[in-house]
């Protein structure tokens, strides 16, 4: 009888709060610099409680812009600092209190006129908020790149269409995709690595130049015989671009300095490599990179940076392969949405959906969408997208084709098979795969679809042994009825010239998006 108790007092809150309404309270924390700039601080943690207090307050934290939005029931509320927050040697503390009202959206500007001021700095207590100002100078020079079977931060260094970025984030890429965000305009266009280097640890890639003509480039100053440079303990910034997000800050102190890295216990996505890294005092100081675990988490307990000396000898060595034009700044497919939190609340809405299974001469081919994989779990290999499962895991709707690789038993493993056989052992079939994927074409009646993105799966089989699959990423609704026909051409690596030709009814389409 308790918990029935409870589960109608559970039931009639809910209906009070119903009956209430709720309205927005749209929160800004923005504080002016030293040049007077109004900078929005992220990261700021707020505490959210009702009055009368009914329960514990709420914490909310701001996103890159320093704003919150949160969506509460009518009534009065309690907005004040969990810390003290230090910005340009002066500590600013919070408590405001404001009525959210029902079918309405209120805005509660947090700044220097309605703060608790010290400027003392705070003490101990105190957390720094200084970084703030690296992010709102240099959010928009900071990129998001895409190889097959990668994803990495890059930024801009050079007006003439140069990206840095970190050797290791790149691997052996030759073609890119550079995505740039500025507010809620986003673009994306190819682009080619000039000059990669392993010993350095830093890469260049080459754009158009007038897709970054707007952005400011972070000088490396290499002109200088005085760079920026770290010791033990100094604190350090990156600015990074991960996948379906805005940009971000990373802090860390440096723990050692050796003549190739600088490392420092900043925590990094595994997807934030090659992200430009700045000293205390705004000076870029090099590129992030990720010092991987062996346990697989995706955010490494140590990275590194490449200093940017190497940065500078990567850039000179670049300089002298600039020949011919850079990549046309064609705008490439883009995501349809950036909100991983919206994504999935959408696809829990959503009618379910099942993997649609195809086969080729030579490949198996599988069509899906990002809500069934999340949908199947652990529970089918195929939601297995080795590294890409996290891209997926957040990705929005769209229509994702896999092409794997047909495993065969070639005739040599069929003829000692049967050797074996005639000595009493039975041996299972010997499995191999045909040939490794290479790369695809999609086509809707006769015109050439471009994907989102063209990803390789890539996984470990042995030492020396990798099995590649292509993960093509197309906006849902590329493909469908709307086609006289759809075709894709698929290419191994054995036969990089010849096409594996198929033909898919249009109409499955709409059955993968569940209707």
């Amino acid at each position: 009888m308790i918990w029935i108790t409870r589960a109608l007092t559970v039931l009639a809150l809910a209906a009070t709060l119903t009956a209430q309404g709720t309205g927005v309270l749209r929160i800004r924390v923005a504080l002016a610099d030293s040049t007077g700039a109004l900078t929005p601080i992220p990261r700021v943690l707020l505490l959210v409680s009702d009055n009368p207090a009914t329960s514990e307050p709420r914490r909310v934290r701001t996103t890159a812009d320093g704003t919150i939005e949160l969506k509460l029931p009518t009534g009065s509320y309690t907005i004040e600092s969990d810390q003290p927050l230090s910005f340009g040697g002066v500590a600013y503390t919070w408590t405001e209190t404001i009525d959210v009202v029902a079918g309405r959206e209120v805005v509660l500007d947090l700044n220097a006129k309605n703060a608790a001021v010290d400027t003392a700095g705070g003490g101990t207590n105190a957390v720094s908020a200084d970084s703030a100002v690296l992010l709102s100078k240099w959010q928009d020079s900071v990129v998001e790149i895409w190889t097959p079977t990668t994803h990495a931060s890059g930024f801009v260094v050079d007006q003439k269409g140069l990206i840095a970025t970190g050797q290791r984030a790149l691997g052996v890429a030759s073609d890119v995709e550079v995505e740039m965000t500025s507010g809620r305009d986003r673009i994306k266009v190819p682009g080619t690595v000039l000059h990669s280097d392993r010993l350095t640890g830093a890469a260049i890639v080459w754009i158009d130049p007038e897709a970054i003509a707007a952005r400011r480039p972070i000088s490396p100053n290499c002109e200088s015989k005085e760079r920026a440079t770290a010791a033990f303990r100094n604190v350090i910034t990156a600015v990074t671009a991960p996948m379906f997000g805005g940009r971000e800050l990373a802090d860390g102190e440096v723990s050692r300095v050796t003549s190739q890295a600088i490392f420092a216990d900043m925590r990094l996505a595994r997807d934030a490599g090659g992200a430009p890294v700045f000293t205390s005092s705004g000076e870029l100081l090099g590129i992030s990179g990720i010092a991987e675990e062996n346990d697989g988490s995706r955010r490494s307990r140590e990275a590194f940076v490449v200093p940017v000396d190497n940065l500078c000898q990567t850039l000179a060595e670049a300089a002298k392969k600039m020949t011919g034009a850079p990549p046309r700044g064609i705008h490439l497919p883009l995501e349809p949405a950036r909100s991983g939190s919206a994504v999935l609340s959408r696809a829990a809405a959503a009618p379910k959906q099942q993997l649609i299974a195809l086969t080729s001469s030579n490949f198996d081919i599988t069509l899906l969408t990002p809500d069934v994989v999340r949908r199947s779990g652990t529970s089918s290999p195929k939601s297995d997208l080795a590294n890409w499962n996290e891209y997926v895991r957040d990705a929005p709707p769209m229509l994702l084709v896999r092409v794997s690789p047909q495993f065969e038993e070639s005739f040599w493993k069929t003829l000692a098979r049967g050797a074996a056989a005639t000595q009493g052992v039975a041996l299972p079939p010997l499995k191999g795969f045909s040939a490794n994927f290479l790369k695809m074409r999609a086509y809707c009646g006769d015109a050439e679809v471009t994907p989102i993105h063209p990803f390789i799966i890539e996984r470990e089989v042995s030492d020396s042994a990798k099995v590649r699959e292509g993960l093509y990423a197309f906006d849902i609704n590329a493909l469908g009825p709307q086609c006289a026909s759809v075709r894709f051409a698929m290419f191994s690596e054995k036969s990089p010239n010849n096409a594996d030709m198929k033909s898919i009814d249009p109409k499955l389409f709409e059955q993968l998006k569940g209707q």
